[in-house]
């Protein structure tokens, strides 16, 4: 690809006058009072929307994938959809989001998490910025998505209607909004564009070939004692806010801190004040600007844990002191051992993580692979132990344990359903992840039963399904999303594990174990209060399996809430006999 390529100059500040119209009216508040942002004049509260976030079923949708409801922004500077190819742009857009809201609210969920928002570096001649990961210019949105209206507009809806939007966020890294100019002839030549990690760094110049910005940081204005918000300027980025070491190998913990990312994404200095600062700065203003509930941090063991914290105590500090109160931030630490999560959710770090280990274990090892299920609990139960058993201060009020993410898939990870040829497999991690404790996160599509591998094939444009309400994932999913919300104990309820068999369902050439009974069985109960639910999950593809436990349910009669035709007695002890066809999950309530 060509590029009209001019060398960075050394113009520090730009005035807000010297962006492109914001569309955008922002109030200035003292801080304690309630901050506002408005839209054409229109001015609205920036508040706190969510009372407790262990309430929440999150679904992750791509902005470009999602729903259509613009064509006018479809081709912006002759960069468009090339239909059929998922690695470029398809159409969507923030108006689709919000035209479609209903659909959302049918599904049961009660939380969008929505793609990065700022301006992409559009197009390279392997895929194009669709996904929003590849920014440029962090002070104005992606004008694929629509305009800043369009997004404080999706907001405004979201809200009106009680579901609450996260924004996914990169601080890590830049888009390929440079080359080394490594022969200093300023033209980009073969092995500039990803040159070879060094330790040492490059010396050579390097020539911007994108418009890069971000909010430049405003010092406190002071007057009377309050300090007051308002409208910072843009700075333009030069060479010193980026590592500039080359290409990274993502396997080596040196290289993945300092080293570009894949496809030439460069990496941002984030142990300079300089680049934190303006980070701050930049999602401070993004928030007061659209008036969004959280941000989804991508790419979290890539940069430093002292650097999380003081992202995450700074940006909190500023967003209280404004009225916006239990914003989460959430990150994708992209971590099989919990252990390794545990110091990004540390003090002052993020409020969270994805429960990647859960995927890997439950999901991928039992579900998909059938391993014992007594491997699941270190993730289950035992891995809380690790984790800080407070919340952060002035975070979302819940510690890191009781607030992590639970997914089966997402756009990394390729889809579920292109993993294992088994409906009820699918079905059995979206009854895990919405009865254990953690928040439910389910990847759109999903419950269109689509089943795209991974990269650009699992993130397929979602209006190709007619948004169906009557395939039996969706219909789950409404069902799991209402008992999860009717159930105290599957919200706030802590868990324990109460039988996981220690004989896997499938042999080492893959084929179904026989000669085990309780094969593929694994049951965890939730309670909190006189609120009980037993969850048995049996992963056996083709036996039925069968197992008396020991519980803490009160005696009586329960029934299952999936398919509704079970049921079990619970002895004055506690203890049940439950036996479950092959691949079926039962949820056991106190029955009425």
């Amino acid at each position: 690809m060509s590029f009209a390529v001019t060398a960075w100059d050394a113009r520090p500040y730009h005035s807000p006058m010297a962006r492109p119209p914001l569309g955008l009216v922002s109030s200035f508040v003292i801080a304690g009072a309630s901050a506002s942002v408005g839209c054409g004049g229109e001015a609205t509260p920036l508040g706190t929307h969510v009372e407790d976030w262990r309430d929440e079923v999150v679904y992750q949708l791509m902005t470009d994938r999602f729903a259509n409801g613009d064509s006018s922004n479809d081709t912006i500077d002759g960069i468009g959809p090339i239909a059929g190819d998922f690695s470029r742009w398809q159409g969507g857009d923030w108006r689709g989001v919000e035209q479609h809201l209903d659909y959302v609210e049918d599904l049961g969920a009660s939380t969008i998490w929505i793609s990065p928002i700022a301006r992409n570096v559009a197009r390279m001649d392997v895929a194009d910025g669709y996904h929003g990961y590849w920014a440029s210019d962090f002070t104005t949105v992606e004008p694929h998505f629509g305009s800043e209206a369009d997004l404080v507009s999706l907001v405004r809806a979201s809200h009106a209607r009680g579901v609450h939007v996260i924004v996914d966020v990169v601080t890590n890294h830049t888009g390929r909004v440079f080359f080394y100019d490594l022969d200093g002839d300023g033209v980009e030549d073969e092995g500039e564009a990803q040159p070879p990690y060094r330790a040492e760094g490059y010396d050579a110049p390097i020539v911007f070939t994108e418009t890069t910005r971000l909010f430049a940081p405003l010092p406190p204005l002071d007057e009377g004692g309050a300090t007051r918000e308002r409208e910072p300027g843009a700075i333009d980025l030069d060479p010193s806010f980026f590592h500039r070491r080359g290409y990274g190998d993502l396997v080596i913990p040196e290289q993945r801190r300092y080293g570009d990312f894949p496809d030439g994404l460069r990496d941002l200095d984030t142990e300079s004040d300089r680049v934190l600062d303006a980070l701050v700065q930049t999602w401070v203003t993004w928030v007061l600007r659209t008036d969004i509930d959280g941000l989804r941090l991508d790419a979290v063991p890539h940069a430093e844990v002292p650097f999380w914290q003081a992202f995450c105590r700074r940006l909190r500090l500023r967003l209280a002191a404004l009225g916006k109160h239990r914003f989460f931030l959430l990150g994708e630490i992209f971590e099989a051992d919990p252990r390794d999560i545990v110091p990004y959710v540390s003090e002052d770090a993020l409020d969270a993580g994805f429960d990647i280990p859960l995927k890997y274990a439950l999901v991928n090892r039992i579900l998909t692979d059938g391993a014992a299920p007594i491997e699941a609990v270190p993730v289950l139960e035992t891995a809380r132990t690790y984790f800080r058993d407070a919340p952060q201060d002035e975070g979302i009020g819940i510690p890191p344990w009781q607030a992590r993410l639970a997914l089966i898939d997402n756009h990394d990870t390729g889809r579920l359903r292109s993993e294992i040829d088994d409906p009820f497999a699918v079905d059995q991690a979206l009854v895990a992840i919405f009865t254990i404790d953690a928040i439910p996160c389910v990847y759109y599509g999903t419950e269109q039963e689509l089943a795209g591998p991974g990269g650009h094939l699992g993130r397929e444009p979602l209006w190709l399904t007619d948004y169906r309400r009557d395939l039996p994932t969706f219909q789950l999913i409404q069902l799991l999303s209402a008992l999860r919300r009717g159930s105290s104990a599957l919200r706030r309820g802590s868990l324990a594990v109460r039988f996981a068999s220690t004989h896997a369902s499938r042999g080492e050439d893959g084929m179904p174990s026989v000669g085990f009974e309780d094969a593929g069985l694994l049951a965890w109960e939730r309670a909190v209060e006189d609120d009980h639910v037993l969850v048995v999950l049996n992963a056996h593809p083709t036996q039925s399996s069968r197992a008396s436990f020991s519980t803490m349910l009160p005696a009586g009669r329960f029934a299952d809430a999936i398919e509704g035709t079970d049921t079990i007695d619970v002895g004055a002890d506690g203890s049940v006999s439950v036996e479950l066809p092959p691949r079926r999950s039962r949820v056991f309530v106190r029955a009425r």
